[in-house]
């Protein structure tokens, strides 16, 4: 190869690197080496091209200048450099996949280990050690390729990696009681629903629509129902009181980001045994878990119109243990009636999702005897007796989905502040004599005093409260409030304490 012509040397460079080499100017000169080895392409071109040429990688082709020409025609920097993105909200994984059509043939991208994902459910402490060396920072990437390459790499960043929105979901889980009149479920046309946009009868032969007005088809009646609710909850949940009994079992609120899975969970793990090993030195047996209550899962698809799209899968169960076998050998098996269903429906944000027709039947047993009369055979059942008395319920699950973007719109502190009225309603029930209770009303007379300015009136009910019930927060805290505002150089006990164990505590702190 020594004395080539460089333009031959490219030829056979791009056949053997199956590149498109296109001079873009006259190139003479030869080369003044004979062979080269274990040389990768940009080093071969390098070292053919020499200091009097230059090339480019534009696409699939590779474009080679005069060095002067080159600058001239392309002001940006030809050299490869290397950038690194850290990334908020998508991981390295989707970003790669992402931005891999801007790259150059000879780019190269390198990201970070995906993260662990998901939290454990059913079980106390799952993970087999409480360590770990697993990667705790943002996932990164790390992209090596031409300038333009790297600009057109931070614009796709910048696109996709956004703060996705959150669905807040209120849900109400509650129970109605069906009188004999009710056997099919809750009759919708014996409520005022002026707000209802539209029921489904899942369970009837034909699919009915309801308008604004408050007539509801009579094939609405039994079966699954969906429906959308655009008033207020407690107007419905009104509605439904004035035609039987309504009990709330649960009324939570979940956050959950666009596309991610929401559940709720109310009733009971009945627990039986699945299985049992026997050896010849032990005996073991292994205990499952059947969940059986209301049971509801969601997944939010948030558009750009103010409509989500929702997954829905609501799942109502019971279950009961029975034992089969015979005298010798008998084993658990649990039976489950349960009443699900699944759905796709979209709802406006604020707008609430009915679903109605999940229902369940409870049987109560009460037995009464005489004592002692009651066990003598043969007369002894006339001084006892049995009675069942069979409940049925219909359970309905109300959904009001809120698109929030920022999180100052899930309203915190107003949640916050309905907690702080649900506790101070939990503790207006306590007994009288209850000591927390009594606690409570010295600390309500000294909040009195000190917002009339009798600072030692409310100084000395703070006391009394503290002593009754040390832990009171909010005693405490109103305490040191009032020795800062009266006198300064009075401190509380805890910075008393704090001053004097802290030279011992910096012997200990590193340095």
């Amino acid at each position: 190869m020594r004395y080539m012509p460089i333009v031959d040397a490219l030829q056979l460079l791009a056949a053997r690197y199956g590149q498109n080499i296109v001079p873009m100017t006259k190139i003479d000169g030869s080369i003044g080496f004979t062979k080269l080895n274990n040389v990768s392409f940009d080093e071969a071109m390098n070292a053919i091209l020499g200091g009097g040429f230059k090339y480019q990688q534009e696409g699939n082709i590779v474009k080679v200048y005069a060095s002067g020409e080159s600058e001239k025609k392309k002001p940006q920097i030809d050299e490869k450099i290397c950038k690194v993105f850290t990334l908020y909200y998508i991981t390295a994984a989707e970003a790669k996949k992402m931005v891999m059509p801007v790259m150059s043939g000879s780019g190269k991208i390198e990201i970070t280990t995906a993260a662990q994902t998901g939290v454990p459910v059913d079980e106390t402490v799952s993970a087999p050690s409480g360590g770990g060396n697993s990667l705790a920072i943002n996932d990164m990437m790390v992209v090596y390729d031409y300038p333009a390459n790297i600009e057109q790499v931070e614009e796709i960043i910048a696109a996709i990696d956004i703060r996705p929105k959150q669905v807040l979901v209120e849900a109400t889980i509650l129970t109605a009681t069906l009188t004999d009149g009710m056997q099919f479920g809750i009759d919708w046309r014996n409520l005022s629903l002026g707000a209802l946009a539209y029921a489904t009868g899942l369970g009837a032969s034909d699919i009915d629509f309801i308008s604004s007005s408050t007539s509801v088809s009579s094939s609405i009646t039994g079966g699954m129902t969906v429906g959308v609710w655009k008033g207020d909850i407690a107007a419905f949940i009104k509605a439904v009181e004035e035609i039987t009994d309504v009990t709330v079992l649960a009324n939570p609120k979940i956050l959950a980001a666009n596309k991610q899975l929401g559940q709720v969970y109310i009733g009971t793990k009945l627990g039986y045994l699945s299985s049992t090993t026997q050896t010849e030195t032990s005996t073991t047996q292994e205990v499952s878990f059947l969940d059986t209550g209301t049971k509801l899962s969601f997944r939010p698809y948030i558009g750009n119109d103010g409509y989500i799209r929702m997954d829905i899968h609501p799942k109502d169960s019971s279950a009961a243990v029975r034992q089969i076998g015979d005298s010798t050998s008998t084993t658990a098996v649990p039976d489950e009636t349960s009443a699900e269903m699944v759905s796709n429906i979209i709802v406006r944000d604020g707008e609430t999702i009915i679903i109605g027709g999940l229902f369940r039947n409870k049987i109560h047993t009460t037995k009464k005897q005489v004592p002692g009369l009651g066990n003598i055979p043969l007369i002894g059942a006339a001084f006892r007796s049995n009675a069942d008395e069979a409940k049925r319920e219909e359970v309905i699950i109300l959904l009001t989905p809120h698109i929030i973007e920022e999180p100052k719109q899930a309203r915190g502190e107003e949640r916050a502040a309905d907690v702080a009225r649900k506790s101070m309603g939990a503790k207006e029930e306590l007994h009288f004599a209850n000591r927390m209770k009594i606690a409570q009303n010295h600390y309500e007379k000294a909040a009195i005093y000190y917002a009339q300015g009798r600072n030692s009136d409310a100084i000395e009910e703070l006391r009394k409260a503290i002593t009754l019930y040390p832990a009171y927060l909010e005693a405490i805290q109103l305490e040191e409030k009032i020795y800062k505002e009266t006198d300064a150089s009075k401190k509380p006990v805890r910075e008393i304490i704090d001053e004097v164990e802290q030279p011992r505590l910096d012997k200990w702190r590193r340095r």
